[in-house]
């Protein structure tokens, strides 16, 4: 058996006894503290992903060989803070409706005569986990990441910064976020302009990125990269 395809087995194979171990687990059965953990915690780590999140992406150096340097934490506004302490109320409402509805489970299966509740529970929560992981691996490629990747493809043969990516310790995705924001402007029935990809380059670096380019090179960027507009590539 070749070693990929026994590493891949083993990886679901210790999915799948974990996801049963878990499930045999009484957790509305738990000490207080450690079911007050379990619901808040999550809503705790949620908002402040949340809120880390809102402050964008690290922030420019004043040079184009320079690094890069993280601009300081602000205060989040009100509708950023709204929107991530709503974001930890839902986490916290499934936590505890999660909680709910493992002790209605165990209750229903026990009111039915069925033995040894909780290892029945077990093994079903590890078969929907390995048939999810088996579904989300047949799962034909999200559209939108294929299409971060090309665009990612596309600004590290042009390379802007002269960063060089994957050479000398510098990572092979440096441009991945540059990428990411690129590739939200392709959508259907638009396409991106010079301005929105100066603008965006600007915001990161300090300076557009028609200078660095050229006219003919930006020109070149732009018509490849309208064409992976979901329009034209049919995603």
């Amino acid at each position: 058996m070749p070693q990929s395809q026994r590493s891949r087995i083993v990886s679901l194979a210790v999915g799948t006894a974990a996801a049963s171990g878990l499930g045999m687990i009484p957790v509305h059965r738990l000490p207080r503290p450690v079911r007050a953990g379990y619901v808040a915690l999550p809503a705790m780590l949620t908002s402040g992903v949340s809120l880390l999140a809102a402050q964008g992406r690290p922030g420019a150096a004043d040079g184009g060989d320079a690094p890069r340097r993280p601009r300081g934490l602000r205060m989040p506004t009100l509708p950023e803070a709204a929107l991530s302490l709503a974001l930890g109320g839902l986490m916290a409402g499934a936590g505890a409706a999660g909680l709910r509805l493992d002790g209605a489970v165990e209750g229903f299966l026990r009111r039915r005569g069925v033995q040894a509740p909780r290892v029945w529970i077990g093994l079903a929560t590890g078969a929907v986990t390995l048939a999810s992981t088996l579904l989300d691996e047949r799962a034909p490629e999200n559209a939108a990441t294929s299409r971060q990747e090309q665009v990612l493809t596309l600004l590290t043969r042009e390379d802007p910064m002269g960063l060089a990516p994957g050479t000398d310790g510098v990572p092979e995705d440096e441009y991945a976020p540059e990428a990411a924001a690129i590739a939200e402007l392709l959508r259907p029935g638009t396409e991106p302009t010079a301005a929105q990809l100066d603008e965006l380059w600007q915001d990161w670096f300090s300076q557009p990125l028609s200078p660095l380019l050229g006219e003919r090179r930006m020109e070149f960027l732009l018509e490849e990269l309208s064409a992976l507009t979901p329009e034209r590539t049919g995603v």
